[in-house]
């Protein structure tokens, strides 16, 4: 009997012909159950595409060499690879079954990159041809008659004689011609949005077959998720009316704060517009008018529209440090609703994904019996959007929609179909408009993927008049409201160094409370010594990403109990705070930025309307390095085209709340960054993954965030994070001893995993020159590629509890480290 893959505990050999068959079954399903709108090809003949791709994905298993090396009696070696003999294999079966070639040509790439990321089509080495020659002469001399079994019943042509065929020696002439079917295929689909799809029907095909060959060969059913899509999950009123006993003060309906509350969600929910056939919609609204509920409201009668088994909710935020207030939010919600069986099975119904979360689900498998194998199945289930809620990142959603990775393209078919709720969208940066005007456009209409996209500065995301997006509410009601006319915002449009800024602070502020954002996390630090050596009668806080997330969790937390407490406080921060912070002081500073950025400060400003109408003062600096010949400090992490977009918007010295909506759409109108934007179009357009001609940007190197850092660094700033990358290092390194059993090694790499994930809140990344100090030195050990700062050091030399990390060291770095 040829296998797929070996027995582990539990579960024998799994049979090649019953893998082959379950991939390309549940594929074609997966297919055939969604609603596309596809104009490239039929949703049928996609159907039985992805069948073919799945029944003969591995089909280089077959080999004699392979069969070896999977029972254990060869080592893997170039013999043993199955995936380029599959591709040509199923290229031939494709065209075969009577598609066009352009088709042959996606099932070849699809197949041949299924173990690793989606590559640019090119001519491959003579060495991948020579191996595919002798892997074919080797099936069909040593295994006809075991393919015969194989495919009997699963393919209808006569395998053994469509296997003769191939000339694989002449493959290298088809690989040659693969560009021509592309150009004639799109003589026919000309239109840039066809490119488009085609770029998007390549990820879903490659989507359901990674994710289904992985859960297939772990041995997975989906018996924890089984209909969750076809129950209701949340009632946002009924959780009101529950809230409204609970808490009849601060749910108080005679509170006008409340009363707009109400509107906003009842306006919602009577919009004849949300519906099936519309796919764009927006919700521009101010902080505190209860966005939360009204999203949810939003998905719950969008949801109501669509076929059973439709309308998973993915709502996606910028942040992941924003993620767990909104996520906490969102379970007391839905659990409310499920009330017994949220806590049998919670990730069923809510998951939280990004990149620092544990993976794992509560109650699949009895915890006492929990092992890595269940581990690594768990991740499987959490990193493909099993859920009926997910609450992610942007940088997981839009690395899915542009991206080439194994790794995020497994949830791509999970997003079909899906309702994605995008907030704080004004932190895309506005390179990626023009892009995502397109691709969004595309995904909407040829997809069924519905957006929401919400904030309370609406940038022109969405193509207004190809997918003519949809106003959920009356903006301007809210936007314009008194109620919600909480902050005057004042330009200071005169200059003043960073050191003129801090005298004057020091000598006139004297208020209760101040937060002061700046841009760089060097002059954020410089100011914050200036005001806590000054103002010896205020707590002073520091926020930047030089405090490792445990404690800048543990600072926020303070800083909320001294503003309850309306202790005297002055906090100084980098951007960090901008977004999702739930802290509301009466006198804001912010350094100059771009509008959305501005705007967004502004929501710390009188957040609660605690001081009413324009009780909060906000006051937009224009601060220059001294010892940099005057540079504005905006200029170090902003483009100069962001800071002539403002300085052109804000022509006038005092503005108001109600006016940010007007300066918003002002701002906005002025962006035209298309170069980015166009290069990686016509890098999807030409499914360029990883090539670099001058004019494209290969899909390879999209970045939602640039990332400027080159180091990442534990910095162990209590005893029990050193005691955690002790045993870390440990466990990595009783994993090279040749002794350890299968039950051992897995108990090892499972202890890693959850001391990897107990370590990121004391993780920071850093730019190289940021420890340029520390090059010549041991204080930053390295070990197992983990680069970490011992409890020691950090303390003596590289770390301070209210700043963070320390470019310059505390004292001077003797000759004799602590280890």
């Amino acid at each position: 009997m040829l296998i797929s893959h070996p027995a582990e505990k539990n579960a024998p050999e799994k049979p090649l012909k019953e893998h082959l068959r379950n991939v390309g079954e549940i594929s074609r399903r997966q297919i055939q159950k969604m609603r596309l709108n596809l104009t490239i090809i039929s949703q049928d003949k996609l159907a039985e595409l992805s069948y073919l791709i799945g029944i003969f994905h591995d089909f280089g298993k077959s080999s004699t060499y392979f069969q070896q090396y999977i029972r254990g009696k060869r080592r893997g070696d170039a013999l043993t690879q199955h995936s380029f003999i599959s591709a040509v294999v199923a290229y031939h079966m494709v065209l075969q079954k009577g598609f066009d070639p352009v088709w042959g040509v996606i099932a070849y790439l699809i197949i041949k990159r299924h173990h690793g990321n989606l590559e640019t089509l090119r001519e491959d080495e003579e060495d991948n041809l020579n191996i595919a020659s002798k892997l074919g002469e080797n099936i069909l001399g040593h295994q006809e008659r075991q393919i015969q079994t194989l495919y009997d019943g699963i393919f209808d042509l006569d395998i053994t004689e469509e296997l003769k065929a191939i000339e694989i020696d002449d493959f290298g002439d088809d690989i040659e011609e693969f560009e021509d079917f592309l150009d004639e295929f799109w003589d026919e689909y000309s239109e840039e949005p066809q490119k488009i799809e085609l770029f998007f029907v390549v990820n879903l095909l490659f989507s359901v077959l990674i994710d289904n060959d992985k859960k297939d060969a772990a041995r997975l059913d989906m018996e924890y998720f089984e209909g969750n899509l076809n129950e209701p999950i949340n009632d946002v009123f009924a959780y009101i009316e529950d809230c409204r006993r609970k808490e009849p003060e601060k749910f108080n309906q005679n509170l006008p704060v409340n009363r707009f509350r109400d509107n906003f969600l009842n306006e919602i929910v009577a919009n004849p517009g949300i519906k099936q056939k519309k796919h764009f919609y927006t919700i521009t609204a101010p902080t505190g008018i209860g966005k939360t509920f009204g999203c949810l409201a939003f998905a719950n009668k969008l949801k109501k529209q669509l076929p059973k088994g439709e309308g998973r909710i993915i709502y996606c935020l910028p942040y992941t440090s924003i993620i767990d207030q909104n996520y906490e939010e969102f379970k007391k919600i839905i659990r409310f609703a499920k009330k017994e069986k949220y806590d049998e099975r919670p990730e069923r119904y809510l998951l939280k994904h990004h990149h620092l979360s544990f993976k794992t689900l509560k109650n699949r498998k009895e915890e006492e019996k929990y092992e890595y194998k269940d581990y690594l199945d768990d991740r499987l289930f959490v990193e493909a959007w099993e859920s009926a809620f997910i609450v992610t990142t942007f940088v997981q959603f839009f690395h899915t929609i542009i991206g080439h990775t194994n790794s995020f393209l497994k949830k791509f078919h999970n997003m079909v179909n899906a309702i994605v709720i995008l907030d704080e969208v004004q932190n895309i940066p506005p390179d990626y408009y023009h892009l995502l005007k397109q691709v969004l456009d595309v995904l909407g209409k040829r997809f069924n993927i519905y957006f929401l996209l919400i904030t309370a500065t609406q940038p022109e995301i969405l193509d207004q008049e190809k997918s003519e997006p949809l106003s959920v509410v009356q903006s301007e009601i809210y936007m314009k409201a008194p109620l919600f006319n909480r902050v005057k915002l004042t330009f200071q449009k005169k200059e003043q160094t960073l050191e003129e800024f801090a005298e004057d602070f020091c000598e006139s502020f004297s208020d209760d409370n101040c937060l002061i954002v700046m841009n760089t996390k060097k002059s954020a630090i410089f100011l914050y010594e200036q005001i806590r050596d000054q103002k010896t009668d205020y707590q002073v806080f520091c926020l930047t990403t030089f405090l490792v997330p445990h404690d800048r969790v543990r600072k926020i937390d303070q800083i909320k109990e001294a503003l309850k407490a309306g202790e005297k406080i002055i906090v100084v921060s980098t951007q960090l705070i901008e977004a999702g912070v739930d802290l509301s002081f009466k006198f804001v500073y912010r350094d100059f930025g771009p509008l959305d950025s501005i705007v967004q400060v502004a929501g710390r400003c009188n957040r609660n309307n605690e001081y009413g109408e324009l009780g909060g003062e906000m006051r937009l600096l224009k601060l220059v390095n001294v010892n940099h010949e005057g540079k504005p400090y905006h200029a170090y992490v902003y483009k100069p085209i962001l800071a002539q977009h403002v300085e052109q918007t804000l022509k006038q010295d005092v503005y108001e709340s109600k006016d940010f909506s007007d300066l918003s759409a002002d701002y906005f109108e002025k962006f035209e960054f298309t170069n980015k934007a166009e290069q990686l179009l016509a890098a999807i357009c030409d499914l360029n993954y990883d090539d670099n001609p001058r004019s494209q940007i290969p899909v390879k190197k999209f970045k939602l965030i640039e990332e400027y850092s080159e180091e990442t660094l534990y910095i162990l700033v209590t005893p029990e994070a050193e005691k955690k990358m002790d045993r870390l290092l440990v466990c990595k390194e009783q994993l090279q001893e040749k002794e350890l059993s299968k039950e051992e090694k897995d108990a090892r790499l499972f202890e890693i995993e959850k001391l990897k994930a107990a370590l990121k809140t004391f993780q920071i990344s850093l730019r190289k020159r940021e420890v340029e100090a520390y090059k010549d030195s041991m204080i930053i050990e390295e070990k197992e590629r983990y680069k970490f700062i011992s409890h020691d050091n950090q303390m003596k030399y590289a770390y301070d509890q209210d700043i963070g990390f320390l470019t310059i060291p505390k004292t001077e770095i003797s000759s004799t480290i602590s280890f």
